[in-house]
């Protein structure tokens, strides 16, 4: 599936990035870890199809070795926004294991700019906050935009989609924010250029760093998507909120 291929070559680019970057040859602690990250993760079945997609905001204490934070997630195309809770520990070789509160273990891989984290049948990535200025008029301007997964039964189309784009996040008179720009996309299979699809749009960014935006297409269905600023504002982790969709993406400057 497009999905598939486009999460497996990211999650390469980054094991390699890793590899390449992060502190091998540096001693790692549970302070390597400390402040806030947003953390994208993504869900497979036994089959390999996805049916998890989530965005969390997450904010380590190495003094207690405990996280907390907030996480919103499809499963299986039903949204809904929940506490995370866990404590974590890393070890010297930058390699550790978190335990959310009443969940399974999850590896973790520190990173320079993050960490990488596999449970069962998921995988994800984080980015640390950076010193973001979190409001609408703190995070305009250009955008890359990326998004894949599926559209389950009873979403406007089924099967496996793409987008990418470029837009553009003003602020009005109001202080609102503004979206414009254009997408391409695929969608099971039924491909659309930049010109099919002009977007519109709007977004809203709190001081915590989390945010919503409201992406229409020309012609086709709004898409809302659930925000986390991260990296100084430079990136932000999104995951689509309508019912009945799995599909998580980036957008970057």
């Amino acid at each position: 599936m497009i999905s598939k291929a486009f999460r497996i070559a990211r999650i390469s680019v980054l094991a390699s990035f890793a590899l390449s970057s992060a502190a091998w040859a540096a001693t790692c602690s549970n302070a390597s870890l400390s402040g806030t990250y947003g953390f994208l993760h993504l869900g497979t079945d036994s089959n390999g199809t996805p049916a998890t997609a989530a965005v969390s905001q997450v904010t380590f204490d190495s003094t207690t070795g405990t996280f907390t934070g907030e996480t919103t997630a499809s499963h299986d195309g039903v949204i809904a926004t929940l506490p995370l809770n866990g404590t974590y520990a890393v070890a010297s070789n930058c390699t550790g294991t978190g335990v959310p509160e009443g969940g399974s273990p999850f590896s973790i891989v520190v990173t320079s700019t993050g960490f990488l984290a596999v449970h069962l049948l998921s995988e994800g990535f984080a980015v640390k906050q950076g010193s973001s200025t979190c409001t609408n008029a703190g995070v305009k301007g250009r955008f890359g935009f990326e998004t894949t997964g599926v559209f389950l039964a009873g979403a406007p189309a089924t099967g496996a989609v793409a987008f990418i784009g470029e837009l553009k996040l003003t602020v009005n008179p109001s202080g609102e924010g503004v979206i414009s720009g254009h997408v391409s996309s695929s969608e099971d299979g039924t491909f659309l250029t930049f010109a099919d699809e002009p977007v519109t749009g709007s977004y809203t960014v709190g001081t915590h760093c989390r945010g919503r935006a409201t992406i229409k297409p020309k012609g086709h269905s709004e898409m809302h998507f659930r925000l986390v600023v991260v990296d100084g504002g430079n990136e932000m982790l999104a995951i689509e909120t309508d019912t009945d969709t799995v599909v998580s993406g980036t957008l970057q400057r």
